[in-house]
């Protein structure tokens, strides 16, 4: 089964609902019982409807070499509308980064590693914007067979994205629909998803950030990811 990795908040959820949908429509995928939020406030979501194809949030390990041959899906986004929700979601900050303002946030070191469930004890502290940087560099370069999904792809271009994980995870359906001709319909997720989604929409960031917050922005991402958006 395919195992989905990402920064937080850039759009996980989305691509599990759209994996689900069109390459394990009979399959309950659901786990009972998630466990989320920041370190300092953890709390329980009751199910996860497709849970199973969630890998995780972590960046890279040398652990993921030994299964190398296995395709893995990374779903990244626009950093500036990352930063965002995770501002404006609930229980991803501890109490005393949630009284910052959004400009503040934007600046101040991270208090986790990865996921805000774990504590940074070891790693130098990020901003947001330096960690969601680092976060896809590290994953687009540590594995040969990653399927890179952009967001914003997936909402503009689900049949591009569709063929995309179909003709490097899934080689018996490209069997059947090119030389069977058995046509596949995408089916498409047309309404937010997840423990506490968002509007599922691009640009959200647009609304918040200022000349000096897209200067920040701008100088702490490198070149060739900000081209990617």
């Amino acid at each position: 089964m395919l195992k989905i990795y990402s920064h937080p908040r850039s759009g996980t959820h989305f691509l599990e609902a759209f994996i689900a949908e069109n390459f394990y429509p009979e399959e309950d995928l659901s786990e009972k019982k998630i466990d989320w939020g920041h370190w300092s406030n953890r709390k329980t979501k009751d199910c996860n409807p497709y849970g199973q194809l969630f890998g995780n949030h972590k960046f890279p390990s040398k652990r993921l070499n030994r299964y190398s041959w296995k395709p893995k899906l990374y779903i990244y986004r626009d950093g500036r509308s990352v930063a965002y929700s995770i501002y404006k979601t609930p229980n991803f900050l501890n109490s005393e980064m949630s009284k910052l303002s959004f400009s503040e946030f934007l600046r101040e070191p991270l208090d986790w590693w990865g996921t805000p469930g774990t504590k940074n004890k070891t790693h130098n502290k990020l901003s947001i914007i330096e960690h969601w940087a680092l976060h896809i560099a590290e994953w687009h370069h540590s594995n040969e067979n990653i399927v890179l999904i952009k967001y914003e792809d997936l909402v503009d271009y689900p049949e591009d994205i569709y063929r995309k994980i179909r003709n490097r995870c899934f080689p018996r359906l490209v069997f059947n629909e090119v030389v069977l001709n058995h046509k596949h319909c995408v089916k498409k997720i047309n309404k937010p998803t997840g423990l506490l989604p968002n509007k599922a929409i691009k640009n959200s960031w647009t609304e918040v950030f200022s000349e000096q917050d897209l200067k920040f922005f701008n100088q702490k991402t490198p070149e060739w990811l900000r081209s990617k958006f």
